[in-house]
Formats: structure tokens, sequence, C-alpha cells
């Protein structure tokens, strides 16, 4: 397969062809270099998602992606150079090598590192594609994470270890129903490595997790643009406080929040009406679960227990996350939804502890979408309400 699909003209054809329907070429007949048209087909739809996750891959020539649930798990090249840049040493060992990205990135930051990977597939097409990108001291090994622990006496400053979260035909969540059994084997990874670094999902119980875990002495909850992508249980025999960080890396920029669970748990905010100012945290924030911490960081108040949105009168500047200028509260009621009068008729809807999901309050309120302004359903002390803002940044 691999030189099948090396060949220049068979390079050549999918360039050319990157925007063109999968499905549609799996019927052409008359296809370079002898190679079916299932595996053209394939090799496309691959690229294609490698477009956004993998472009600087995608722009060397020779890399060949894997298909399936390798494509699919694979860690973006932004989370995994961010991981390869807050982790550097001796040695690593990437378990659950996959697509072998991670593993590349990480080999960035150490003199040497194992890719460990039980397809044979996937085994040969990591070690083609590291010998692309100039990866020579990075060893590839077909073998389970189990097998390679028990066979092997070696010690690493990282084992990295991203468990496979299919079950069957669903996508699990926690640490149980994933392949390797990471809490089994916590106890040796631990013997094996000064850090263990789990990536789990990012639908994943962050409280859950780190008790299955154990030994857990910090969590990144990573997001990009706006969206979860990983959350991330840095785990090591040495004891030391939990830290739980929210990592936002937006248009090159990175915010970070940092805080432990105990501040969270014993924090006090204060509750308030809408007042000038509206605050809406980051992804990452939020699923890290500093609801608390963020609002006490900043001084600002909480419009209410439930209502994840911060507000003040005097504009607070560098806020992780969305502000708002408030330009009209109006009281809601649906009854009276329909004579409400709204000062633009295109707009960004947005629906926090409300009755009403953001589209469904959208139709109601004959609202297009549009970049003149937003309309926020909201549930605070006094009730539910509808605020009209602008963005200020």
């Amino acid at each position: 397969m691999i030189e099948a699909l090396s060949q220049p003209d068979v390079q050549a054809f999918l360039k050319a062809h990157a925007t063109d329907s999968p499905a549609k070429l799996a019927l052409q007949r008359h296809l370079p270099g002898g190679v079916s048209a299932s595996l053209l087909a394939s090799q496309l739809k691959a690229r294609q998602k490698a477009k956004d996750k993998l472009p600087s891959w995608l722009s060397r020539d020779g890399i060949i992606f894997p298909h399936g649930v390798a494509m699919e798990q694979c860690s973006s090249e932004t989370t995994a150079a961010w991981k390869a840049s807050h982790y550097s040493g001796s040695s690593f060992a990437d378990l659950t090598g996959g697509a072998g990205v991670d593993a590349f990135f990480f080999s960035q930051s150490f003199e040497r590192g194992v890719y460990v990977e039980a397809d044979a597939e996937r085994c040969e097409l990591a070690s083609h594609n590291f010998g692309v990108l100039g990866a020579p001291h990075l060893q590839v090994v077909q073998n389970t994470a189990e097998a390679f622990l028990a066979s092997k006496t070696d010690s690493f400053d990282l084992i990295y270890i991203d468990p496979d979260r299919r079950a069957g035909a669903q996508r699990a969540v926690g640490f149980s129903d994933s392949t390797p059994d990471v809490v089994q084997l916590m106890p040796d990874l631990l013997k094996r490595a000064t850090t263990v670094l789990v990536k789990a999902s990012p639908m994943i119980d962050i409280r859950q997790g780190i008790r299955d875990l154990g030994a857990v002495r910090k969590v990144t909850v990573l997001a990009v643009n706006n969206e979860c992508k990983e959350v991330l249980f840095e785990c090591g025999a040495a004891a030391q406080p939990l830290q739980i960080e929210a990592v936002h890396l937006l248009q090159g920029k990175e915010q970070r929040f940092v805080f432990d669970p105990e501040e969270e748990g014993t924090a006090e905010v204060t509750l308030a009406g809408v007042l000038a100012y509206l605050y809406d945290p980051n992804v990452a924030i939020t699923k890290a679960g500093a609801f608390k911490t963020v609002g006490t960081r900043y001084g600002l108040a909480k419009l209410h227990v439930n209502t994840h949105l911060y507000t003040s009168n005097m504009l607070v500047g560098d806020f992780p996350g969305r502000t708002f200028r408030v330009l009209e509260v109006l009281p809601f009621s649906s009854k009276g939804l329909k004579s409400l009068k709204l000062p633009f008729a295109k707009a960004h809807v947005m629906s926090k502890n409300f009755p009403l999901e953001a589209a469904e309050l959208q139709k109601r309120l004959k609202l297009k979408e549009g970049e003149e302004g937003f309309v926020m359903g909201l549930t605070v002390g006094s009730g539910k309400v509808l605020v009209v803002a602008e963005r200020v940044n």
C-alpha cells in the first residue's frame, strides 16, 4: 500500500483532486499507478481530514495518512505541538501510537522516543512517515501497551497514553471503558516513568478521572478556538498539590487559567443582576469547573448560581473569554415574546440556563444569524431576561 500510494503520479493525482468527493472517486476506473479506486478514495478522505488537523503533514510530499479511526482519534498538530512544548527530556514512550502525531511532536522535545502500536498497518505507516518527516531517533515497536511494559525494563522521563475510547459502536468516556485499561496499568506506569500523561475524552468527568487514576498532579483542559479538544491527566509517583489548568489556544495566542479544587470549593462569588458588562468564560474554564474562582479572581459578580456568565460596571480588559457591552435588558415571558422589539434583524443568539435553546429562541424572535449584535436568553436572580449586547472582545 505504501509503495503504491508513494508513487509520484499517485501523489500528484491526490493533490490535484484534493476537493473531490471520495465517494465519486471510488467509482472511477482510470486511475494512476494501478492503485485501486477504493484505496485512493480512502486516502483522499484521510487527506481531507488532515487539511485542518495536520496541515504541515499534508504539505509534505510522500506522507501517507491512516484511514478510519486512527485519523479520527489522532491529535491535531496544534494540540500535539502544545504538549510537546511543555514536556521534554531524555526519553519518552507513546504506548498508543495510532497515527503517530503525538509521538512525532514529542520526538522534537526528547532525545529518543518509542512509538508502540499493536496494529501492523499503523506501524508500517508510522515508520514510513517518520522517515519522511525526519525523525530517525523515533523507534517503532509493534506491540500492545501491556505486552510492551511486560517485555521491557526501560524507564522513561515521560510515558504518554491515549486509550482507545471506542467500545464497539459506541464512544466510551471514562477510563474503565477504554483500551488499554490505564487504571490497572497505572502502578506499573508510575514505576517506569517520572511523568505519565494520559489523554482523555473531552467529555470525561474530571473529578471521576482523578479518583480513578490516583497520583494525579495536574489536569489540563486544552481547548482550541473555543472547542474543548483534550483533557490531560498528568500523573507521578512523587506527591504534589493538585492543579487544574484551563488552556485556550485562540488565533496563535494562549489563555491560561490555573486553580486548585480547594480554592474553587471555598471561593465565594457575589450574585448580581445584569450590569454594564457581561463576561463569558472560554470553554476550557467551564470544562475545568472554575465556576466561582474565575469570578473572584477578576472581581466579577455572577448572574445566577447556575448561569455561568459574570458581570461588572467597570470593564475588565484581560478576561479569558468573550466580553460584551450591555445595550438593553428586557423582561422575558412566553406570552410577550412576539411583542418584543429588538434593535436589529440579525444577531447571534445565546442561551444560558434558559428554558429555550438558542436555535428555538432565535426562531421565536424571528432573528436571522448575523454580525449586528447579540441577544442572550438568561436566568438571573430575579427571573428570566433577554439581554441585547455588543461584543467588546
